[in-house]
């Protein structure tokens, strides 16, 4: 069947509606699309931090692994890191009165290793620990201290004459017997009596006021030897 003029017309209109549709839709994709990246261009932040007043990261069970933030009021604002089983293993940040601290506890959740700037390193046991640090005649100090925070042994560098010292103490901070090499040479042990009551010395306090010797033993670098006895004043002494 041969087409007639008007057939072909009608087929022509139709074939250019459709056209003139596709082109339509493919107008408003772009103009949706520019559209979209101007808005969005508008809304991203200029700057790239990201604020927020607490950060918690959860593994894959959900479980809390760490912490940066204020987690209670129990513990220190800053970093703390949670092991498997929802337990807090290590605390980095500032406490209460604004000191920095570092924490590492055991299962049980007791402080075993301690990094404070007044307290230094402290390295604690079921019941005596062990401080490094520096005391309050600003003295490097390594401190041997027992189950109820007496410092009972110490090896102290001395900041008078840089001499070093080790420091044997009794159950109450007060120093009994010392043995030293002095910056001249000289090399002593002192044995000392119990001193009147004072302020209780706990751990990391080695600071005495006035503490007696009753026997000094001393050998000088010439390797002359000397023993003295006290009390009140030298009462007998060789050679």
């Amino acid at each position: 069947m041969t087409e007639t003029p008007v057939d072909l017309l009608v087929r022509r209109i139709d074939r250019l509606e459709r056209e003139n549709r596709r082109f339509r839709r493919a107008a408003t994709a772009i103009a949706l699309g520019v559209a979209a990246v101007f808005l969005m261009g508008q809304t991203v932040p200029k700057s790239p931090a990201v604020e927020t007043q607490k950060l918690v990261l959860k593994d894959k069970r959900g479980k809390i692994r760490a912490v940066l933030g204020e987690f209670s009021e129990d513990e220190p604002f800053g970093l703390l890191v949670f092991d498997a089983n929802q337990r807090i293993r290590t605390k980095l940040g500032l406490q209460e009165d604004g000191s920095p601290i570092l924490a590492l506890t055991d299962d049980r959740g007791v402080d075993r290793v301690m990094l404070h700037p007044a307290l230094g390193l402290r390295v604690l046991g079921d019941g005596p620990s062990v401080t490094l640090g520096v005391n309050y005649g600003n003295e490097p100090a390594l401190h041997l201290n027992d189950k109820d925070g007496w410092t009972r042994a110490a090896l102290v560098l001395t900041g008078t004459n840089t001499a070093p010292i080790l420091k044997f103490l009794d159950p109450r901070g007060n120093a009994r017997a010392w043995i030293g090499a002095m910056s001249d040479g000289k090399a002593q042990l002192l044995l000392m009596n119990r001193p009147p009551p004072t302020q209780p010395g706990r751990a990391g306090d080695l600071s005495r006021p006035n503490v007696a010797a009753t026997a000094t033993l001393e050998v000088d670098a010439d390797g002359a030897m000397g023993l003295r006895f006290f009390r009140g004043g030298t009462i007998w002494k060789a050679p």
